[in-house]
């Protein structure tokens, strides 16, 4: 007889938080695609040193069967989106187990039972902290690496698990592959780009030094508030956020990978493009030390893939050929690195500009997240 799952809250510095975090480290054993986060970052999110708790709240929670862990759950309360939305959304996060539905549905359950207790009327996920951070279940993309750690690699058992346990499709996340070569720009779509250019509106300054964009941090925050306050998956980031968030690109990019796009005074778009340091992350295996920085350092260096992760363009540009200028600069950029290829992230299949653009380069879609909701009860 299986021993009864047991859910235990998740406190900083504990034997818990420890268990918490290599838990993945025993599932994915042996997994060549998985990508483990750095230790450091999860300790800091379970301490609440992340500017997310200046506006929202979270929890973290391990299960046990007996003595051993099995699964574990993190739960957000998304104080700023909602607000914005005017919803009641709960969310779910880092979500880990073996292949136990057992283990699944009473991590489910536990996070009903913390979001009826704030009055929060549906489960979302796997959704993260930032906007920036990699969303949903692995659905398609199986043969593939992660990105890092933008957007994860789960077993196939994991989309059986969660739509056992009754989740429903939100939205997908696709993530097509550019490969050198063969997903170049079109001739027609250079002119576009090229015409846009020739018409004076755009300017594309290209920043050499880290403490060039970090000057930016404030302007990148406008323009990306401006080009997602449309969406339905769109959270303010605020100024300590955004400042984060420029900090950790320029440990892992160079400023030779980002282009801003400008309209006279006016920082109108971005796209940002990093080495893909997967694989140095991978023998990294979560933890920071001389090794481990030498290895990201060569790789940030050596790479010849890479990942796109963030394009904004603020909305009056968009017809204005601002989206076409962007893809020209970056496609530009990597055949400068000599680039094997570069792979897209966080497409949501709703965003009709950015999967129109997609499609016009031919490319592969190659994974596909998938974030899920259930509805919670009302006597949860």
């Amino acid at each position: 007889m299986n021993t009864k799952v047991v859910i235990s809250r998740v406190g900083s510095g504990t034997r818990e938080e420890d268990e918490f975090i290599r838990l993945p480290h025993r599932i994915y054993a042996g997994s060549e695609h998985w990508v483990p986060w750095f230790d450091s970052s999860m300790r800091a999110l379970i301490a609440r040193r992340h500017p997310y708790f200046e506006h929202s709240d979270a929890e973290f929670f391990l299960a046990r069967r007996g003595a051993t862990p099995v699964g574990r759950i993190a739960m957000l309360d998304p104080r700023r989106f909602n607000e914005v939305h005017g919803t009641r959304e709960a969310r779910f996060y880092f979500f880990e187990t073996t292949d136990d539905q057992a283990v699944a549905d009473a991590l489910f359950a536990h996070a009903e039972r913390w979001a009826g207790g704030r009055a929060l009327t549906d489960l979302v996920g796997p959704q993260g902290f930032s906007s920036f951070a990699g969303a949903g279940v692995l659905i398609h993309g199986y043969d593939r690496t992660a990105s890092m750690t933008m957007m994860p690699y789960h077993h196939p058992y994991y989309r059986t698990l969660v739509e056992a346990a009754g989740f429903e499709k939100l939205r997908d996340f696709h993530s097509p592959y550019l490969e050198a070569g063969k997903h170049d720009l079109s001739p027609e779509y250079m002119r576009l780009a090229q015409i846009a250019m020739k018409r004076g509106r755009f300017q594309v300054p290209v920043y050499r030094t880290k403490r060039a964009l970090r000057a930016l941090a404030e302007e990148f925050r406008e323009a990306y508030n401006d080009a997602w306050s449309e969406r339905e998956i769109f959270t303010p980031i605020t100024e300590r956020e955004m400042k984060q968030i420029v900090g950790d690109l320029l440990l892992v990019s160079r400023p030779s990978l980002i282009r801003v796009l400008r309209s006279g005074d006016e920082l109108a778009g971005f796209v940002l493009a990093f080495p893909d340091l997967s694989r140095a992350m991978q023998k990294a295996r979560g933890r920071i030390n001389a090794l481990t920085w030498l290895r990201l350092l060569v790789a940030k260096y050596t790479s010849r893939r890479f990942v796109i992760n963030g394009l904004g363009l603020r909305h009056r540009h968009r017809k204005a050929g601002g989206i076409a200028i962007l893809f020209n600069e970056i496609t530009r950029v990597l055949k400068g690195f000599r680039a094997i290829g570069a792979e897209m992230t966080q497409i949501a299949d709703d965003n009709e500009l950015m999967m129109a653009n997609v499609r016009r380069l031919n490319a592969d879609i190659v994974k596909t997240h998938r974030v899920y909701r259930r509805p919670v009860p009302e006597d949860a």
